[in-house]
């Protein structure tokens, strides 16, 4: 089981035992008090386990790499590094990722059905393209995605494309269930 403060070493990096300096005052001036690093051999059990999660959070990101993105951060030493490096290699920056979002809208505002294409390889694109929205943090509405879909839809199924838009069920159905109801009048 994956230790809870792996999420934590991620956000916020390696656990550093600190010690804390008093205040030191020399003739007039006044040092404030001060929080520094620990020397290691002065680590606490506690401390020392503290440390080892990062350690052992790096192995277990490490394990799961292939050659390519590992010579890219073997040399980085916290899991943070590491995470942040993965990141930017499998995502982009947020420049790119952002472009990607704006991609990603205007193909779906665009979106249309291909010539000769039925309704399970238009709901696969349309679906695939959905997901990609949402791991990109755009979410649509259940009514706005199927009536979208349904305009989109080969013209052979206009009588059941009617139907359902007359039914006013597009805000309750998941695309799924709807897709199933019209695969149905598929030939």
């Amino acid at each position: 089981m994956a230790n809870p403060m792996y999420i934590e070493i991620l956000r916020h990096g390696p656990f550093i035992p600190m010690k804390r300096v008093p205040e030191i005052t020399d003739g007039d001036m006044v040092i404030p008090a001060k929080f520094t690093p620990k020397e290691p051999s002065t680590y606490t059990e506690l401390e020392n386990e503290k440390v080892a999660l990062d350690t052992g959070l790096k192995l277990i990101l490490i394990e799961f790499l292939d050659n390519l993105i590992y010579n890219n951060i073997i040399n980085y030493e916290s899991a943070k590094q590491i995470w942040e490096k993965i990141e930017i290699l499998c995502e982009g920056t947020e420049e790119v990722r952002s472009n990607q979002r704006t991609i990603l809208v205007s193909q779906y505002e665009g979106f249309m059905d291909k010539l000769k294409e039925g309704i399970t390889k238009v709901f696969e694109r349309f679906n695939k393209l959905i997901n990609n929205l949402q791991l990109h943090d755009n979410y649509y509405e259940a009514k706005e995605m199927n009536l979208k879909f349904l305009l989109t839809l080969p013209d052979h199924l206009e009588q059941e494309i009617s139907a359902t838009r007359v039914g006013r069920i597009l805000g309750r159905i998941t695309l799924e269930v709807l897709y199933g109801m019209l695969n149905l009048y598929e030939p």
